[in-house]
C-alpha cells in the first residue's frame, strides 16, 4: 500500500517525498484506501475561522485522494477518529481552549485519536461587532475585511455551493486558520503559489498516513500587509483569470493580515476640508491651504488628540481619509511640502536645513512634524497611555527629530526597497534612516516598503519596464527587519507571483531556506520545464541586481533613470536572445496540460512584455539617429 508520510519537516524546506509504509504505528491515517478513516469536528456554532478550517480540509484532502471526509459537529462526533478544528467541548476535554493562546499563537497536536488545530480565534461578539477602524488594505472599514464568499464556488465545485460563508477578517484573530494552513503544507504538501487553482499544487495519494509532531508557535512579523490582489502587470499575467472569492481566500492561505494597525496620510484636502476646519489653524500658506494645517497651533493639537481619544472609546466618529485600528491611532501630513509659513513653524522648518540628505528620504521637516506629533501623542497618553499615535518617517521627516520621541508614537520608515539592488546611495540612505530609528524609538515600530519602481513610472510614462526581480535581496532586507524585533510591514507595490510568495514565507519564518523554496516551486509548478524557467527566473534577477548594468548617467543621488538603462543596459540584444531561448525550451518541454498553462502564463507576464518592450525601444530609437 502507498502511503505519503511527512516526518514534520521544515514548513517551507521540504521537498515532497513518496515512501512504502504500514499502517498503524505512530502515524495518523486520514486516508485508507478511498476510505475516510476519520471526521472533520468542530463546535456546533463555529468561529469564522475554524468554519474555513474545516472546509479547507474537506477539500484539499478531496483534492488529493477523491474522499470526503465528513464534518460534525461536537454534538455529533461522527468517527472514532477526529481532526478537532478549533475550540469546542472535546478540544475543552482535551484540555485546548482558545483563550489560553497568545494573538496569532496556534498548536497542532495529537493526542490518542484526536488530531487538534487550535488557536485564538475571533468571536461574533456584540463588542467585537461594533469595533471599527480604517485599515490599509482589505476593505475601507474593519467590518468590510470579513469578506463573504460562496466556498465551494472559489475553489472550482459551484455545483456543491452552499451559500455564503464569512471568512475571519483580515486583521481579525484566526488561530484556528494558521494552524490549519500550517498542517496542510507541513504534512499534505500543499503549496498556494496564486489564488486560482491552477496555483494550487496538491500532491496525489490514495492512502493517507501522517506522523504528527506537536507544534505550537506564531508568525515571527505579526502584521504581513501585503495584501497582493494582481492589480499590477507581472502578478496580474502570472495569475491569468481569477474568479470571484479567490483573491481573498488566497490573502488567508498565506497568513496575510494580523495585527490591527493603520497608518497614511490623514491630514489631505478631504479631512482637512470636512474635519479640521477651525480657521485659527488653516495653512498660512496659499499653496498649502485645503491639505496642510498649521502644526504648531496649540487648538490643532487639541481637537486632533481629543479625535483620538473618541476613536480609543469607541465613539466610531473617523471621518473619510482617517487612518487607525487596533491600538494605533494614525496622524500624517498630505504628500507636499506646501508648509504653513508662520513664525513658528518657520522657525521649526528652519532647523531641517542641516538634516537635508540630499536624497528623497530626509530630515528636512523632521524637528517639524515630530513636534506636533509629540505634542498629541502627549495629550492622548494622559488618558490612554497604552494607545499610541502612528506616524511615517517618509520623506522629508524620514530621519529621526533632534529630540526625543513621546513613548506612545509608533513610527514606521518608508523604505524604498526596490531602489536598494541598482543603487548604493538608496540602500546606504535608507538603511541609515532604519537603523537610526531603531535606536530612536521605544515603541512598536512597524515599516512601509515600497515595490512600486520601475513598474510605477513606466506604467504612467506608457513605457514597458525590464523586470525588476530582486527576491534574494528582498529576502535578505526581510529577514533583518525581523530580526531587528519590526513589528509589522506594509507593501506599496506588487512583485512578481514567487518573490511574493517567497516573502511571505520569510514573513511567517525568517529560517526559511529561500533557495529551497525557490527550487521548489520551479519543481512543483512547471515539472518538466522547470530547469529552464528556473534558469530564466535567476538570470531576470542576476540582471537586474547586478549593479555594473547601471552606469553613473543613469543615477541621480538614491533615484534611477529606470526608462535609460532597461533596454539599453538590462535587456540587451544579446541577453534577450538568451532569455528568449530558454523560453522557447520550457514551451518545448511543458509536457502536462497543467505545466504547459503555467509556462504561458509566464511567457505572458515576463517574454511577451520584454519582447514588447524591446521593440518599442528599438523603434524610439531609430527615429531618434540621426
Amino acid at each position: 500500500m502507498t502511503t505519503w508520510c511527512a516526518r514534520g519537516c521544515a514548513l517551507a524546506g521540504c521537498m515532497l517525498s513518496f515512501v512504502t509504509s504500514a499502517s498503524g504505528g505512530d502515524t495518523y491515517r486520514i486516508v485508507d484506501n478511498g476510505k475516510p478513516s476519520c471526521s472533520i469536528v468542530t463546535e456546533e456554532n463555529p468561529t469564522p475561522a475554524a468554519r474555513l478550517a474545516a472546509l479547507e480540509i474537506q477539500f484539499h484532502v478531496f483534492k488529493s485522494t477523491g474522499v470526503e471526509i465528513p464534518i460534525h459537529t461536537d454534538k455529533d462526533r461522527g468517527a472514532a477518529r477526529q481532526i478537532m478544528v478549533g475550540e469546542s467541548e472535546r478540544t475543552r476535554e482535551l484540555g485546548f481552549k482558545g483563550s489560553d493562546f497568545k494573538e496569532q499563537e496556534y498548536a497542532i497536536a495529537r493526542r490518542g485519536d484526536a488530531l487538534v488545530l487550535i488557536g485564538r480565534d475571533w468571536h461574533h461578539s456584540d463588542a467585537e461587532k461594533e469595533l471599527q477602524g480604517i485599515p490599509m488594505s482589505g476593505g475601507d472599514t474593519l467590518p468590510q475585511t470579513r469578506h463573504r464568499i460562496h466556498y465551494w464556488k472559489a475553489v472550482g465545485y459551484p455545483e456543491r455551493d452552499r451559500g455564503e460563508i464569512e471568512l475571519p477578517g483580515v486583521y481579525d484573530d484566526q488561530g484556528t486558520c494558521l494552524a490549519t494552513y500550517d498542517f496542510l503544507e507541513r504534512y499534505l504538501g500543499v503549496r498556494w503559489y496564486g489564488p486560482n487553482q491552477i496555483h494550487v499544487v496538491i500532491p496525489k495519494h490514495e492512502s493517507l498516513d501522517i506522523e504528527i509532531k506537536d507544534i505550537k508557535r506564531s508568525p515571527a512579523l505579526k502584521l504581513r500587509c501585503g495584501l497582493a490582489a494582481g492589480n499590477w502587470p507581472f502578478m496580474q499575467r502570472q495569475w491569468g483569470s481569477v474568479a470571484e472569492g479567490q483573491v481573498p481566500l488566497f490573502w488567508r492561505r498565506l497568513r496575510l493580515g494580523g495585527e490591527r494597525w493603520s497608518c497614511n496620510h490623514t491630514f489631505h484636502r478631504q479631512t482637512v476640508s470636512t474635519v479640521w476646519k477651525n480657521p485659527e489653524y488653516q495653512c498660512k500658506n496659499p499653496a498649502g491651504k485645503g491639505s496642510q494645517l498649521c502644526y504648531t497651533n496649540r487648538k490643532l493639537v487639541e481637537d486632533t488628540a481629543q479625535m483620538a481619544r473618541d476613536y480609543f472609546d469607541g465613539k466610531n466618529n473617523l471621518p473619510a481619509g482617517s487612518k487607525a485600528l487596533g491600538d494605533y491611532f494614525a496622524i500624517v501630513p498630505d504628500d507636499n511640502s506646501n508648509f504653513c509659513n508662520c513664525k513658528e513653524c518657520r522657525s521649526l522648518l528652519k532647523q531641517g536645513s542641516s538634516h537635508h540628505s540630499g536624497c528623497f528620504n530626509s530630515g528636512d521637516a523632521s524637528n517639524y512634524w515630530f513636534s506636533f506629533v509629540n505634542a498629541v501623542a502627549r495629550e492622548v497618553r494622559k488618558t490612554h497611555p497604552n494607545k499610541y499615535i502612528a506616524t511615517l518617517g517618509y520623506w522629508l521627516y524620514a530621519l529621526p527629530p533632534d529630540f526625543e520621541l513621546e513613548p506612545n508614537v509608533s513610527i514606521a520608515p518608508c523604505m524604498i526597497t526596490c531602489a536598494f539592488p541598482p543603487n548604493q546611495i538608496a540602500e546606504s540612505n535608507d538603511m541609515g534612516m532604519y537603523r537610526q530609528w531603531l535606536t530612536k524609538t521605544k515603541s512598536p515600530m512597524f515599516m512601509w516598503v515600497y515595490y512600486h519602481h520601475p513598474m510605477e513610472p513606466a506604467l504612467i510614462e506608457n513605457w514597458k519596464c525590464f523586470p525588476h526581480i530582486m527576491v534574494h535581496a528582498t529576502s535578505s532586507y526581510m529577514r533583518e527587519f525581523i530580526s531587528n524585533g519590526l513589528r509589522g510591514m506594509f507593501v506599496c507595490g506588487e512583485q512578481d507571483q514567487l518573490e511574493f510568495y517567497v516573502m511571505t514565507k520569510v514573513w511567517d519564518d525568517p529560517d526559511a531556506p529561500v533557495d529551497t523554496i525557490i527550487d521548489e516551486f520551479f519543481h512543483l509548478y512547471f515539472g518538466a520545464a522547470s530547469t529552464p524557467m528556473k534558469k530564466f527566473y535567476l538570470r531576470l534577477e542576476e540582471i537586474a541586481c547586478d549593479r555594473t548594468n547601471y552606469p553613473p548617467e543613469s543615477q541621480k543621488m538614491d533615484s534611477t533613470k529606470w526608462r535609460m538603462v532597461a533596454w539599453k543596459n538590462l535587456g540587451t540584444a544579446e541577453r534577450m536572445e538568451e532569455l528568449g531561448a530558454l523560453m522557447v525550451e520550457a514551451e518545448k518541454l511543458a509536457m502536462t496540460p497543467e505545466e504547459k498553462e503555467r509556462v504561458v502564463l509566464w511567457r505572458h507576464a515576463f517574454w511577451d512584455w520584454m519582447a514588447e518592450g524591446r521593440q518599442e525601444y528599438l523603434a524610439t530609437t531609430a527615429k531618434t539617429s540621426p
